[in-house]
């Protein structure tokens, strides 16, 4: 996911359509790949995925209902009963669910009043991240916040390769600042 916002980034940094097509391409290779075994994580699974593409729709590079291109990987995330989560954090945890959850929320909707999660789940996580001192509707977990999070994580990476997607994301920062 990551590598795709680089070249819709790159595009709208360039304004040059082969960037875009070609992150258009990846997107459609993420989403023709996802399959139920994948991990709800948001380094590396389907939280991180559908935060992604409700980033991308927030920032234009996509089309449509997101409700609708994510209703599978929200009812995947409801499986998960975040009463019983003992890892926290942001990476694999309580805290990633929590910023996926706070974006779908925070999405702006075709149909008025629709949420995408069912009331016996949101007050479970709200609950569940008051106990572990989440603070879901705060300020520290809304789309630009998490932006700028997982840019300074990737900042402070050190990455094998001198020439990277990743560092070229932390250089492309300054676009959005």
């Amino acid at each position: 996911m990551g590598i795709t916002l680089f070249f819709f980034l790159q595009a709208r940094f360039t304004h040059n359509n082969c960037y875009e097509d070609f992150a258009g391409e990846l997107l459609d290779d993420i989403c023709d790949s996802l399959h139920i075994g994948l991990p709800i994580t948001f380094a590396d699974g389907l939280c991180g995925i559908g935060w992604g593409i409700e980033f991308m729709k927030r920032l234009n590079f996509i089309e449509g209902d997101t409700d609708d291109i994510l209703c599978d990987i929200d009812r995947k995330i409801m499986e998960r009963d975040v009463r019983r989560i003992s890892d926290m954090t942001f990476e694999y945890g309580l805290e990633g669910i929590a910023i996926y959850v706070r974006s779908r929320i925070d999405s702006v909707r075709a149909t008025k009043n629709k949420q995408p999660f069912d009331p016996s789940y949101l007050e479970e996580l709200e609950e569940s991240c008051l106990r572990n001192n989440i603070l879901l509707y705060s300020t520290q977990y809304s789309t630009d916040s998490t932006w700028n999070r997982i840019l300074d994580i990737l900042a402070t990476h050190p990455f094998s390769e001198e020439k990277s997607w990743k560092r070229g994301l932390v250089k492309l920062r300054t676009i959005y600042e």
